[in-house]
């Protein structure tokens, strides 16, 4: 009987292999953990368009006001009896910031207010101007509302405090 050659993987094939595998393990782990700076930039971006809908609403004669807290932010609408209330509508709910994400001190109209504050958007037939900082990891984003009624999202360094 003649010898059967045996065949297998060289020691060069597994070793490519398993940097293959840990290569596409560490994509995986990646993508999967979430960018705390990317989340916070939506986070702000949202927040613009939301209170710039705010605003107008208030100009309309709606009156909303924002309630601004450390763990996010929220409308409320003004009833007869002067109360606020919740809107009742989606668009403007109660919003808590994602994990790693928090809230700055607010301004109002170059004032500082406390947490939880009501801040009016609509005052002196015009929209109230606003300062609303997100806070993460070194990282500080303000949502700036002018008294046109529009919000822009600005860079600033999470070491300043207003």
């Amino acid at each position: 009987m003649g010898m059967r050659r045996v065949r297998g993987f060289t020691l060069i094939e597994v070793m490519v292999v398993l940097v293959i595998v840990g290569i596409l393990a560490t994509m995986v782990t990646l993508s999967l953990t979430p960018d705390t700076h990317r989340v916070m930039g939506d986070e702000a971006l949202r927040l613009s368009r939301v209170i710039e809908q705010a605003a107008d609403a208030a100009e309309m004669g709606d009156p909303l006001v924002l309630v601004w807290t450390r763990e996010g932010y929220g409308f409320r609408r003004q009833a007869g009896d002067g109360r606020f209330v919740d809107t009742g509508e989606d668009f403007f709910a109660e919003r808590r910031w994602p994990q790693g994400i928090g809230s700055g001190r607010a301004r109002i109209e170059g004032q500082d207010a406390s947490p939880g504050e009501v801040l009016p958007l609509w005052q002196d037939g015009r929209a109230s101007e606003l300062v609303l900082p997100l806070l993460s990891d070194g990282q500080r984003l303000e949502v700036w509302l002018s008294p046109l009624g529009f919000a822009r999202v600005e860079d600033a360094r999470a070491g300043e405090q207003p």
